[in-house]
Order: structure tokens, then C-alpha cells, then sequence
């Protein structure tokens, strides 16, 4: 599929470009002569998972505001309200011209035949099918969805059906099977829910540096907003858009339902839920100053990952953040600490798992997809068995690479040689089911066999950081033929004792066309200072009020000599005071000949 998109081709048509040609989509006349044309889209799943493993590797790229972004904004702070019991009330961000320019066809006979499919595939297995049926049911009995009488078929409906199927998780220590709904699915005239709602701005902090600043506090706490988005309330002048079609038994009459809460699966969800809490942070900023730092500053979606240089802060902003959230309908769950005093007064349901406060080896929590051990305090790595196979292709071995997260960059030195294998299937210009050279085939294989270790790995949590010590940064860069890296270094003094931390560190493939030496380095320079930019009105922001002056003190092993001339890359320094951190600056790599 390609990105050319043609919709409303005679009225009823929609055009796809394809590496074919273009492709028409739709409805045609009941006087055409009776044949039956079926148009089948399969998005390749591996796709995504490599493109979600570059997206880790590349860091965090510069927001920017575009017209769309600002429309979704203006209409979220005049439309939302609170009702009576504090909930928040939002409504969806339709795109300039709906209804009268762009609007949807039908959807619910599509959402019907979607939904038998999946009847069908869930009656095969009835453990998965009781709980499906128990997610939707509790949506029922929640009144987070209700029961409306089937419309009326027109050209122009004011509704959207969304098809509905289910995905399963076995790794989950809650529900195992999830409701997912689609509302990018086309309706009859080719538009979709999605194609005619703003996304909306990404709000949400950036990963990394959130585990980083999480590693800064003496005791910490981590929970998660049970069902966040299901809190939040749509205007019932949009829920006709949120439609669904649903039966517990084969035998019943298929039922409509209208949700009646944000819902996961509509582009512009992850917006209205993140910019919900925001402005619930505002809102509680007199009232709760540190839950409203929280909840700007230490959340990831639904997750809190928090904490404080001392137990009784920890637990002051720990109740604050609860008491917070709960005056706009948001429970928060799966609670863990390295401190059972954090903990103790919260009933044993509230907690990630009834016996986490025994504090024994098994007291572990995935923490936005990394291990940590509240008992050790540490963070740690599971390896999942490379599947043996009589054939490697390219397909297999990009799918294992994809799967790979380590977005503080702590596994680099194994990361970047899967890095290094996937650039030399690329140009070996092996096909997807084609089997793999021999030599990447060997290079492979030994990455297995040293991939299995790093579950010996244990990085430690805190970095022995208190605000009257004295922090320094030191970054290191270097390259070779086949890579460069760049590595960030915390040094931190307490009186006699000094400690030092790996913090972050990134890894890039040379390039396919060959570059010198020296200017790799170089490359390893630049990715240093933008690790540096990146972190600067992030992680340092927290030393602001502790520290007089910091250096951050960054170093390249570069020196080329070439007919008596000298090419060096020295240390370079830059210092920041407190009083000027909000000043914008520019990282800039000096050199002399």
C-alpha cells in the first residue's frame, strides 16, 4: 500500500494507490451486473514492531505545534467541562467541514459481519470467549456503555459503528484478553472515524528520560490508573460516534451500544486522556502542589513513576496523589515500593500482587516495559529464548531484533551488534522468506548465544543522588567502521563518598557508504551533544534548587595524524547555573588542527 488516498470517487468510491496501481473500494449500483468484488488489506505486523524499534533507538525528536494541534487545543479548553461528581466531560475534535463537507457512510453492517468473524473465532476456545464477554459485560454494568435501539438506515447517518475484536495477553497479571476497538475501519463511502477526527499534539513525557529522573529519588513508589481512559466522559453529543455491536450467546439478537467514555482505538484518545490529566494538574495546583507535579511531570500515559529524597515526603506525596486524582474519578492501582512503610496502608487489592509486601526475590514489577526489583532495588533484564529454526530468514531475524527494548540505552554493547546484523541483511539484499547468508548466519548465532546473559544484568535504581551532593556529568564518544556510540556518566559526591552511574548511552550503524574514520567520530560527537540537548530541560531540571554548578564534561578518544598534521577533537565543557536554565542553548563540537 501506498500513501495516496482518493475518497468520494463517484459519490460512493474510494481509490488506494498500491505498487500495483490504484485500487477502488465501495458500493456500486444494485443495477450492475451481479458479481462480487472483495478488496482485502493485510498490514504486516513486523512493519510496526521494527519501526517502534527505531523510533526507541532515534530518542526523542523536537515537538512542534501545527494548525491541527491548535484546533484540538482551543476546542478542549472551551468545550470541557466537570460534571457532579467531578468527572471530566470531552468531546471529539472534528475536522473543519464535518458534517456538512466530510461526513461517514454507514458502518454498522461492516461492524456486524466483523463482529460474527470474531464470535466465531472466540466460540473455539470458550475460556477466551467467557472473557471477552466479561470485559464488554463490565462495561454494561458500569454504564460505560448503554443499550440504544438500532437506527434507521439513511445516506448521511450521525453515527459510526466501531468493529471490535480481541487481542490476548498471557504475560498480564489482570485480564489476559483485551477489547480492541477499530475506528479506522472505513464506513460505505470510504471515510472512517479516524479520517475525520484530529490526532491531537503528543503530550505524553518522553520514556527515557522518565526512568532517569525515577532513578534520582531515595524511595520510590510506581502505580497505574485502573481503566484511565473509561474515566473520562464524552459529551453525549458525540457518543453516537461510538457505537459497537455485541451478544454474550449466538443465539441472542445482536444489540447497539453507544460507549460512553473515551475510548481506546479513536486516534484522538491518548490526547483527551493525557490532556485530561494535565488539566486536572492545574485544576489541583493550589489545593495539591506536589500531586500536580506528579501528574505533569512523573506520569507515562496511565503510569506513575515517582518518589522522594526522604520516606515521609514519599508518603505525603504518595496520599496527595491519591486524593488528587480520585476528585475527578481516577483509582490508582498496582502499587509498588521500595519501602514497605509506602505501602502499608493500602489494602492488599490495591497492590500489584497480594504478597509484594513480603519483599522476597518475586517482589518484581515490569515498570513501562523494564524489570525492576523492588527487594534489590535494581533493574534487571528477561531474556526470552531466541525459537530454534532449521532456516533463518530475513523475516525471522528482524522480527526477533524488533522485539528488543532498551530505551536508556543500558544493553548498548549487545544492541547495536543486532543493529549491525539487521544493516547487513538489508544490504546483503536478501528477500523476507529468503534465507540468510552464512556469514550474517554465524554473526547470528553467536548474538544468540550472548543474548542469553544479559539476565545475569542488574542495573542499580538509585544513583546515590541527595540535593546537597555534588553532581557531575562526563559523556564519551567514540567510533569504528561498523558503529558509533556516545555514553553520558553521572558522578556524584557526598562528602567522601563518590559514586558513578551509566545513565544513558546510544549506538548508531555507520553508514552503508563508507565514511572515514574521522568523520564517524564526529558523528559520535554530535550524537553525544544531542543526548546532551535532550536530557538538559529534562533530568537536570531536578538539581536546580540543590546545586550551585555542574559540568557536564564531554570527551571524544579521536586523534588522526596524517603527514605531520594533527586532527584532535578535545574535551569540551559546558557549565550550567541555576539562574539560566531556562535560557535556550546550542551544543556546539569545537576542534583544532
Amino acid at each position: 500500500m501506498r500513501s495516496g488516498v482518493m475518497h468520494n470517487l463517484c459519490e460512493s468510491l474510494m481509490g488506494q494507490e498500491t505498487i500495483f496501481g490504484w485500487v477502488l473500494t465501495g458500493p456500486i449500483p444494485l443495477s450492475s451486473p451481479s458479481s462480487t468484488v472483495v478488496s482485502n488489506f493485510c498490514e504486516i505486523s513486523l512493519d510496526k514492531e521494527i519501526r517502534r524499534f527505531w523510533e526507541v533507538e532515534n530518542g526523542t525528536r523536537k515537538k512542534f505545534t501545527s494548525n491541527s494541534d491548535k484546533s484540538c487545543e482551543e476546542l478542549f479548553v472551551s468545550t470541557t467541562t466537570r460534571n457532579e461528581d467531578g468527572r471530566y466531560v470531552v468531546r471529539l475534535p472534528f475536522k473543519e467541514g464535518f458534517p456538512d463537507k466530510i461526513f461517514l457512510g454507514q458502518s454498522r453492517p461492516s461492524a456486524v459481519s466483523q463482529f460474527l468473524r470474531n464470535e466465531s473465532r472466540l466460540l473455539r476456545n470458550p475460556n477466551f470467549k467467557l472473557e471477552y464477554d466479561q470485559v464488554l459485560d463490565e462495561y454494561i454494568q458500569l454504564k460505560h456503555m448503554v443499550p440504544i435501539q438500532t437506527p434507521s438506515s439513511n445516506s448521511n447517518p450521525g453515527h459510526y459503528y466501531m468493529p471490535h475484536h480481541s487481542v490476548v495477553k498471557p504475560d498480564r497479571t489482570t485480564t489476559k484478553v483485551r477489547v480492541v476497538f477499530n475506528a479506522s475501519a472505513a464506513s460505505s463511502n470510504g471515510q472512517s472515524l479516524n479520517d475525520i477526527l484530529h490526532t491531537g499534539p503528543v503530550l505524553q513525557n518522553d520514556l527515557t528520560t522518565l526512568i532517569l529522573k525515577w532513578r534520582l529519588f531515595r524511595f520510590v513508589f510506581n502505580a497505574a490508573i485502573q481503566k484511565m481512559y473509561r474515566q473520562i466522559l464524552v459529551h453525549s453529543d458525540h457518543t453516537p460516534f461510538q457505537r459497537i455491536v455485541f451478544r454474550n450467546h449466538p443465539g441472542e439478537i445482536i444489540q447497539d451500544f453507544e460507549l460512553q467514555t473515551v475510548t481506546f482505538g479513536v486516534n484522538c484518545a491518548p490526547y483527551l486522556a493525557i490532556r485530561t490529566l494535565l488539566q486536572l494538574a492545574d485544576d489541583v495546583q493550589s489545593s495539591h502542589p506536589k500531586a500536580s507535579s506528579i501528574i505533569r511531570n512523573d506520569m507515562y500515559v496511565d503510569d506513575v513513576l515517582s518518589g522522594a529524597h526522604s520516606l515521609s515526603e514519599a508518603i505525603n506525596s504518595k496520599n496527595e496523589l491519591k486524593s488528587a486524582l480520585s476528585s475527578a474519578g481516577f483509582s490508582l492501582r498496582k502499587w509498588t515500593a521500595n519501602s514497605m512503610d509506602i505501602l502499608a496502608d493500602l489494602p492488599n487489592d490495591h497492590l500489584l500482587c497480594e504478597d509484594f509486601l513480603n519483599f522476597d526475590d518475586s517482589s518484581t514489577a515490569k515498570t513501562l516495559g523494564i524489570r525492576w526489583n523492588a527487594r534489590s532495588d535494581s533493574f534487571f533484564f528477561v531474556t526470552t529464548p531466541f525459537p530454534n529454526s532449521c532456516s533463518y530468514t530475513k523475516r525471522e531475524i528482524l522480527s526477533q531484533i524488533s522485539k528488543l527494548f532498551d530505551p536508556a540505552g543500558w544493553l548498548s554493547p549487545c544492541i547495536v551488534v543486532a543493529k549491525i546484523i539487521m544493516q547487513k541483511i538489508w544490504s546483503d539484499g536478501t528477500g523476507w522468506d529468503e534465507v540468510i547468508s552464512p556469514i550474517t548466519l554465524s554473526q547470528w548465532k553467536i548474538f544468540q548465544s550472548d543474548y542469553s546473559s544479559l539476565d545475569r544484568v542488574s542495573i542499580p535504581r538509585w544513583l546515590h543522588y541527595i540535593p546537597s551532593a555534588e553532581i557531575q556529568f562526563h559523556g564519551f564518544c567514540d567510533a569504528s567502521e561498523k558503529a558509533y556510540a556516545a555514553a553520558l556518566y553521572v558522578r556524584i559526591a557526598r562528602g567522601s563518598s563518590i559514586s558513578t552511574h551509566l545513565v544513558y548511552s546510544k549506538t548508531r550503524v555507520a553508514p552503508v557508504k563508507t565514511l572515514s574514520i574521522p568523520r564517524l567520530e564526529l558523528c559520535g560527537a554530535v550524537l553525544l551533544a544531542e543526548m546532551i540537548d535532550t536530557l538538559y530541560d529534562s533530568s537536570l531540571l531536578a538539581f536546580q534548587t540543590a546545586m550551585p554548578l555542574a559540568n557536564i564534561r564531554c570527551q571524544s578518544g579521536f586523534q588522526y595524524n596524517s603527514g605531520g598534521s594533527s586532527f584532535q577533537i578535545p574535551p569540551c565543557s559546558f557549565r550550567i547555573q541555576p539562574g539560566r536554565l531556562s535560557e535556550s542553548w546550542s551544543p556546539t563540537i569545537r576542534y583544532r588542527r
